[in-house]
């Protein structure tokens, strides 16, 4: 942004500004249809539990096995 002249005090501007457009069609969308959930999908995660760590000095440099 500093290459066309905007100053870095407007960045959270400038980016909220892009992505107005996707923000009010979601809140329309969610007026149109209160059933509607695509606001707040839900997430579950379904990783590993648990893991075990190796220090960063113990790790090998090798390619992955």
């Amino acid at each position: 942004m500093r290459a066309i002249g905007i100053p870095k005090e407007m960045f959270t501007v400038m980016f909220a500004i892009g992505r107005m457009p996707g923000w009010i069609a979601n809140f329309k969308e969610i007026l149109d249809d209160p059933k509607s959930r695509i606001y707040r999908p839900r997430q579950i995660y379904t990783g590993t539990p648990e893991r075990h760590y190796v220090p960063l000095e113990d790790r090998d440099s090798g390619p992955p096995p």
